[in-house]
């Protein structure tokens, strides 16, 4: 920390004792203050003169860098802790060992003019840097990586920020967040974080195991565990609110740093019960390894392990671990292949190993997904008959792939996903399909993914008759019994919903609005989940159920959950009148009134829309 007479101290925070003090060139104390992760060095930068290293046991001055004819505009340590970078407010670079000796040494100006500048190492040879571009209202985010090298732009919201965990980065903004570089056949992936109530966000800090990263506000009141890096987990409040005190996580700990204006520092150690679930680009990222390196036996015994899972790996809505295995292998790219080239190459796998169930369901994937981009999502009479004929062609080839698993007794449910997408499109007659069915209520009634799609293709615009999709979701649902019954019905609702909303739910479709709520408030149970309590809440709210509102909004509470999803359209103020309202023991005898649908296209109908998209393409759903 840095102290009133400008001198730089060390301090060890399981012991609360001093370390080392030291002061920088010439008492400066403008400019900027970095730790390598290991905790290992500490390194400063005057913004126009010097950077100086230090070891942070002892606060011997190691090196002085000369100084620069540029002015530095960011300092950092790579992951490994072995090299420090310096970035010129004009891209200048310097990136050195601590010792002195230069690694690499770029002095030329990039830029035309000075520019907020942030950079971060993401892993070996791995470089991302932002730069702030107000004219043009967007920040440029531009990365290197020895696979290859990216860049995109991003919306500008407030001064932007970059921070690198092993193999990622998170690039933040005001209270929004991006992280990459997740590549998807040459696609950078990102994720944005629309609303965190505090006002703005102050720090991310990831941690070497990439399974979590910590983000605290600028009030200072709350630390935050992300556990996929685009949905905010559980959330930890360990300090009542003070917009005085500086809050800053430990880093590779599960401890937090509390700094008041009066100098008092404080170490609070996290709740140990807190839960943490692997990531999912962690998880993703090793599943693309296992490929890469031809493992195919541990793809196998993967997909084995998560037949029957109906957890996801990200948290997504509509898919499940298994779901995602196999998209992840569909998408596997060891060389550049146009979607047919794909196909050709995963036939091959098929062939090599035909009791890989991942490897014949990815094929079938892939057929279908090459006949629904063929066809499009567009109106029918729009189709051209070249689409129609493509539509054809690879619906039965996807249905040749997966029909020989079925003669078996046994087979990953997923399959019957397949098979119900299949019969959609090739329009089934309903005595084909039904046997299907029943053998899916017998060995798969709780993987919700088969009946998502077997209760949406029972929808009058897909050719099935009013109140046919309740009926087939109920009837599964009480075979099941109980909550886990109630469960199925409500994730089924929960898709068909972006095609109804949930008035058209209950009145056309004919959904029981109460068993609904009990499977909603189920889901919430299960595990901590914000998009599923941002979505219970409003489904209480458009029927007025406020018990089952009262028991989304106390799990809401417990988890110290404030993450408002854009389902509420940015109404900040319509989310806390909900959530008062839901806290509440008993209702208000005034009831708060249901805004009328927006005439434009909300945030959450183009949700609808991207998962109509996946609907028609086999993703998702």
């Amino acid at each position: 920390m840095l102290q009133r007479d400008k001198k730089i101290s060390t301090w060890n925070v399981e012991e609360g004792k001093k370390l080392a003090e030291f002061s920088p060139k010439e008492d400066a104390t403008d400019g900027i203050l970095k730790i390598s992760r290991d905790g290992k060095w500490g390194a400063f930068a005057n913004q126009r003169r010097f950077v100086e290293v230090w070891e942070v046991e002892t606060g011997k001055l190691v090196h002085t860098f000369d100084e620069m004819d540029w002015k530095i505009g960011d300092l950092g340590f790579s992951q490994d802790s072995k090299l420090v970078f310096a970035l010129g407010t004009q891209r200048q670079l310097l990136i050195a060992k601590p010792d002195g000796e230069v690694i690499r040494h770029e002095p030329e100006a990039v830029l035309e003019e000075e520019r907020r500048v942030r950079m971060c190492n993401f892993g070996q040879d791995r470089w991302a840097t932002v730069i702030e571009r107000k004219d043009d209202e967007i920040v440029e985010l531009v990365w290197e990586m020895p696979e290859e090298n990216g860049r995109v732009e991003l919306p500008r919201r407030n001064p932007p920020n970059i921070v690198g965990g092993p193999g990622f980065f998170i690039v933040f903004s005001g209270n929004e967040f991006w992280a990459g570089p997740y590549t998807n056949n040459g696609t950078f992936f990102s994720t944005t974080q629309q609303w965190i109530r505090d006002i703005r966000i102050d720090s991310i800090e990831p941690t070497n195991q990439a399974n979590y990263a910590w983000i605290s506000t600028w009030h200072g009141a709350e630390v935050r565990g992300s556990w996929r890096l685009g949905e905010l987990g559980q959330m930890i409040v360990p300090l009542k609110y003070d917009p005085q005190v500086l809050v800053l996580p430990a880093p590779n700990s599960k401890r937090m740093i509390s700094h008041a204006p009066g100098g008092q520092t404080t170490v609070f150690a996290l709740e140990e019960d807190a839960e943490i679930r692997p990531s999912a680009y962690r998880t993703l990222t090793i599943l693309d390894k296992i490929m890469g390196d031809k493992n195919y036996e541990v793809i196998n015994a993967v997909g084995k392990l998560w037949e029957d899972r109906l957890e996801p790996i990200t948290d997504n809505k509509l898919t499940t671990a298994y779901s995602e295995l196999v998209t992840q292998v569909r998408n596997f790219r060891d060389a550049p292949r146009n979607a047919e080239e794909q196909a050709k190459w995963l036939a091959n796998l098929v062939e090599e190993h035909p009791d890989n169930d991942v490897f014949r369901l990815a094929l079938a994937n892939q057929y279908h997904r090459i006949g629904t981009e063929a066809r499009g999502s567009g109106y029918a009479y729009k189709v051209s008959p070249e689409g129609w004929m493509t539509l054809d062609k690879y619906m039965q080839k996807s249905w040749e792939t997966i029909e020989p698993m079925l003669e078996r007794k046994q087979v990953p449910p997923e399959t019957f996903v397949e098979l119900v997408i299949v019969a959609r499109f090739q329009d089934w007659p309903r005595e084909r399909l039904s046997p299907y069915l029943e053998r899916a209520i017998k060995e798969a009634p709780t993987y919700h993914r088969i009946w998502k799609q077997a209760c949406m293709s029972r929808l009058p615009r897909w050719g099935g008759a009013e109140g046919e999709a309740e009926a087939l979701a109920a009837q599964v649902a009480d075979h099941i019994g109980g909550k886990d019954g109630d469960i199925l019905y409500a994730e089924v609702a929960r898709l068909l919903y972006i095609f109804l909303r949930w008035k058209g739910l209950v009145d056309e479709a004919g959904f029981d609005q109460d068993r609904i709520m009990r499977g909603m408030v189920g889901i919430c149970e299960r595990a901590p989940n914000a998009y599923a309590e941002n979505l219970a809440l409003q489904f209480a709210n458009e029927f007025k159920n406020h018990a089952g509102a009262h028991q989304v909004a106390l799990l809401v509470q417990q988890r110290n959950h404030t993450y408002i999803h854009r389902l509420w359209e940015y109404d900040h103020k319509k989310y806390e009148e909900v959530l008062a309202w839901a806290l509440a023991e008993a209702p208000p005898e005034e009831k708060t009134e249901t805004a009328e649908p927006s005439p434009q296209q909300s945030p959450d109908e183009a949700d609808a829309n991207a998962d109509q998209k996946s609907v028609d393409s086999g993703d998702g759903v």
